[in-house]
């Protein structure tokens, strides 16, 4: 009996969402937002690889909203640029590697358009050493196309033990 309730119900979802009634309408708008905002995401990346400070920052809303590895705080627009300068003058260069975006979603579970970024980091410090950390990162647009927020994290102190290895 048990089986024949659990079949029926599963006919009834089916048949109540078929191709012609279902409105995919918001989740497809939410996963054009992610695909748009990824795009921009990669691009943000690459221009910190490429130490374009000015660049990076035509990204970035002025109402900027960045929390760092290193606070549980939420910074300015204009500490980012702070701390972004401080990572590019102190290493030589970055890769960023294995890079995977995944869309965020709000509370119905439908992507709102951020997006979720996972990967490794690799750097060239100015004394030669290798660091590796591996990053995560939460990124908010507005309807601009300008990052709102910039949420990191990655092991901010694992980075600075290989640099006094």
């Amino acid at each position: 009996m048990k089986y024949i309730v659990n079949i029926f119900l599963i006919i009834v979802v089916l048949a109540s969402c078929s191709q012609q009634t279902c409105d995919t309408s918001a989740f497809d708008a939410g996963m054009a937002k992610f695909e748009r905002n990824k795009a921009i995401a990669d691009k943000t990346f690459n221009l910190f690889i490429a130490k374009d400070l000015d660049g990076m920052m035509d990204m970035h809303s002025e109402d900027l909203i960045w929390s760092p590895a290193s606070t549980n705080d939420t910074l300015s627009k204009a500490a980012f640029r702070e701390g972004m300068a401080g990572w590019m003058s102190e290493f030589e260069a970055f890769r960023f590697e294995n890079r995977q975006y995944y869309p965020g979603v709000g509370e119905d579970f439908i992507p709102d358009g951020s997006v979720r970024t996972y990967g490794t980091f690799y750097g060239t410090h100015k004394s030669g050493k290798q660091t590796t950390t591996k990053y995560y990162s939460v990124t908010q647009f507005n309807e601009e196309g300008k990052i709102t927020a910039d949420l990191e994290y990655f092991d901010l102190g694992g980075v600075f033990d290989q640099l006094e290895e």
